[in-house]
């Protein structure tokens, strides 16, 4: 199953490169993300050039086609400081993880500890958000997480998330900008999965070379702490892997 990026229909094809379906109904060039859902329906992303958010991936139009490409349900997860990018997942329970670019000003970021040289008016966080799907074109946040609940920085000891980076690989440093240079595009996640069996979400990020590891068990009051859930970390990173560079314990 794939949705080619310059064109807006979704292809299903066999092992042989025969075509064995296609949906031509959407509107949108996709926005990177496409799953065939066991009752045959199809779950795609959609691009609507959000002008806040143009970076590669965005999205912020999520929609769900029958076999027949008759429309079910679509909801948009974009606005001027919220944006739906690159990856979805859906869940057992019917629900949809999101990845959402969560826009902080400049000021929110030096509040937080950003280098104040940072020349940017605004910086791009991430969260996690987790739709229920409701009626044909609405849907209710039922748990999310927040990247920006969980920093670190020894930059300056006067603002918050002061600490020494390197005791707590749990949080990320919003001062590790590798090879992003003052681009508002800190984090870029680019995909995301579900663990079923441990309640467990993972993530990727572009920039950090690196992979996340979060707990879903959490409520969102959890999520947003450093306790609670089965793991009894809150919404702290469970494991990275990839760049030791990120948290300051390796090159």
């Amino acid at each position: 199953l794939f949705s080619p990026m310059t064109s807006t229909n979704t292809y299903l094809i066999d092992k042989c490169g025969e075509k064995v379906h296609e949906w031509n109904t959407s509107a949108y060039k996709p926005a990177l993300s496409c799953f065939l859902l066991q009752d045959g329906s199809l779950l795609k992303t959609g691009q609507l050039d959000n002008p806040f958010f143009d970076e590669g991936g965005s999205g912020g139009m999520i929609e769900r086609f029958d076999w027949n490409g008759t429309l079910l349900w679509n909801y948009s997860v974009s606005d001027s400081n919220n944006c739906q990018h690159h990856d979805i997942m859906p869940l057992p329970n019917g629900n949809i993880l999101c990845i959402v670019w969560d826009r902080k000003s400049k000021q929110e970021a030096v509040l937080n500890g950003k280098d104040s040289s940072y020349n940017q008016s605004h910086l791009w966080s991430e969260k996690i958000i987790e739709l229920q799907p409701i009626g044909a074109d609405s849907a209710i946040v039922v748990w999310e997480w927040k990247l920006w609940d969980h920093l670190i920085q020894s930059y300056d000891n006067t603002k918050l998330n002061y600490g020494v980076v390197s005791d707590h690989p749990e949080l990320v440093n919003i001062n590790y900008f590798p090879g992003a240079g003052n681009s508002p595009d800190w984090i870029h996640l680019n995909s995301i999965d579900y663990n079923p069996v441990l309640d467990q979400i993972l993530v990727s990020s572009h920039t950090f070379n690196e992979v996340w590891i979060i707990d879903r068990s959490t409520t969102t009051a959890e999520a947003a702490a450093h306790s609670g859930g089965n793991s009894g970390k809150g919404g702290d990173i469970l494991y990275r892997w990839g760049n030791p560079q990120a948290y300051q314990r390796g090159n």
